[in-house]
């Protein structure tokens, strides 16, 4: 009797259709309020995003609220509201264990209950086990979110919000929670250097245009990207004679492997003599390239003689074969004390950024690819900025977009994962989003990538575009294989944060500035050194 009486304090309504997915639910007249009070606790009745729960035979589905509607009608001359609601079976509960999906469908005329607290973390249990949580859960607050993080990093996730919804600070707080492992090992592709501040401890700081990224280590590809024009009439030359001249220039260099080598192979070659060869065919008077290389010549010096580009044309460190292994060692090297690398691209020329994290993000996957051990050593690689360079239509190459498709697809085999970090999701390729089986969703005005994010999750989150702008700063919604279910989670602070505060313009404005030098300023301009 006990048992009836607390179904009976919970019920909110009966169900009126059935889908395959979804069920409208009709709120029953006689509720006083939409909320009810609970073992001392009021629960909102209709919120988008809270639970509900539904009988069906030997288990108790989870359904959760997708829309609500009020309706008025008259009735012998008087109005009369009525509440509905549709909601997403998105599991059930038999024998105390939650089970994500739903075998055994409700009926019209099924009540319909509200879910509590306890009820809640049930669905959770499972993934307790793993004692990994990154916040609470917002319509919950004495709840927090647990997610299963085999499944969470390594089956690749997506962190998408507008600029300002915290996603550096959600960010720094998730891998946080992960650095204290051992064998952690996770590369940050760091475009505004705002992570190097959020761990102190267990990471490694290396700034690009110091640690040396040879150009020796780029694929033809890459290589024909950063130095041919495609729209020179004489493009298919340039390739086909740089493509013979590269080739023959790691043969010479490295005679014990020229039996073995591809243009691909990351050896070191003279480039300055293969620079020497194309310009003696350019120059020849009754050479069938007389003149043909001139433009090319022209946009290769251009980079050979700009000392921003001096980290990838003129390495002091690497400059022989052997020296492969140290830098694989510094980046990726397994058993090393840093279990975060914060890759600094702060001071990477802007038209060469895409051919840079092209160049890493290839060299953690080919790594993990002649790595037997792989399995012992699986890498996370985190895109900040995303959108600059995964995009189809981002300036420069196209080189890291058709790296990191690659990896999307293949990575997980290898043990490389992607964590894909973007204020602009509808920029970013979708054969890269599509593979992603982690979201977490932070708040999103712009209504392209509204849609765009609705429609790659639809199917597990319908009613998400009504959620997307009114989420709080560090809230986000967690959709995808690592959650029991779809979760609306306020994201724990990271300790300490990321420099990617915004800056107060008023309450600088207030103050008196004495620390501006300009002629410092120029200096640095001058020097290109960075902040």
């Amino acid at each position: 009797m006990a048992i009836k009486t607390i179904w009976d304090q919970k019920r909110i309504g009966v169900i009126r259709k059935v889908t395959t997915s979804t069920a409208t639910v009709a709120l029953d007249q006689q509720l006083s309020s939409l909320s009810l009070q609970l073992n001392g606790k009021t629960y909102p009745i209709g919120q988008i995003g809270s639970y509900v729960l539904i009988p069906a035979g030997r288990q108790v589905m989870l359904g959760m609220v997708s829309e609500f509607k009020k309706f008025e009608y008259g009735q012998n001359g008087t109005r009369t509201s009525q509440y509905e609601m549709m909601i997403t079976l998105i599991g059930s509960v038999k024998n105390g264990i939650f089970e994500r999906g739903v075998s055994t469908f409700p009926t019209a005329e099924t009540p319909v209950f509200l879910l509590e607290d306890k009820d809640l973390a049930i669905a959770f249990s499972v993934f307790q086990k793993f004692g990994f949580s990154v916040g609470r859960l917002s319509l919950f607050e004495n709840e927090r979110a647990y997610l299963d993080p085999n499944r969470f990093f390594g089956r690749h996730l997506a962190v998408i919000g507008t600029s300002g919804s915290g996603k550096s600070c959600s960010v720094a707080s998730i891998l946080q929670k992960i650095v204290d492992n051992p064998a952690a090992k996770i590369v940050i592709m760091d475009i505004h250097n705002e992570y190097r501040e959020a761990f102190p401890k267990n990471s490694q700081y290396l700034d690009l245009t110091e640690l040396e990224l040879p150009f020796w280590l780029m694929t033809f590809q890459e290589m024909t990207e950063v130095f041919v024009d495609p729209a020179d009439e004489n493009a298919a030359t340039h390739i086909t004679i740089l493509k013979e001249l590269v080739f023959q220039a790691k043969r010479l260099q490295n005679p014990e492997l020229k039996n073995i080598l591809t243009i691909d192979t990351p050896v070191y070659y003279d480039f300055a003599k293969v620079r020497l060869k194309i310009d003696q065919l350019d120059a020849a008077k009754d050479g069938p390239f007389r003149g043909k290389f001139a433009r090319f010549l022209v946009q290769l010096d251009t980079k050979l003689n700009d000392p921003r580009y001096d980290f990838m044309f003129k390495p002091r460190l690497y400059i022989h074969s052997e020296s492969f292994a140290e830098l694989l060692t510094k980046m990726f090297g397994p058993n090393g004390e840093s279990k975060i690398t914060i890759m600094d691209m702060s001071g990477v020329p802007f038209d060469i950024v895409n051919t840079v994290v092209s160049l890493m993000a290839r060299l953690a996957f080919d790594f993990n690819f002649w790595n037997i051990n792989r399995r012992e050593c699986p890498i996370l690689l985190v895109f900040e900025e995303a959108h600059n360079y995964l995009s189809l239509h981002a300036e420069g190459t196209q080189a890291a977009r058709r790296t990191v498709e690659r990896i999307a697809k293949e990575g997980r085999k290898y043990g490389v994962s992607c964590m894909i970090v973007s204020q602009r999701p509808s920029d970013i390729s979708e054969t890269i989003l599509s593979q992603c089986n982690n979201f977490v969703i932070m708040r999103l005005t712009n209504p392209a990538d509204q849609n765009y994010v609705c429609r790659l999750v639809a199917d597990t989150f319908p009613g998400l575009e009504i959620l997307l702008p009114s989420l709080r700063q560090g809230e986000a919604l967690f959709v995808g294989d690592a959650v029991p279910m779809p979760s609306r989670v306020q994201i724990d602070l990271p300790n300490p944060e990321p420099a990617s505060a915004d800056i107060k313009f008023f309450d600088k404005w207030k103050m008196k500035n004495e620390s501006t030098n300009v002629n410092e300023i120029v200096r640095r301009w001058w020097h290109q050194e960075h902040c």
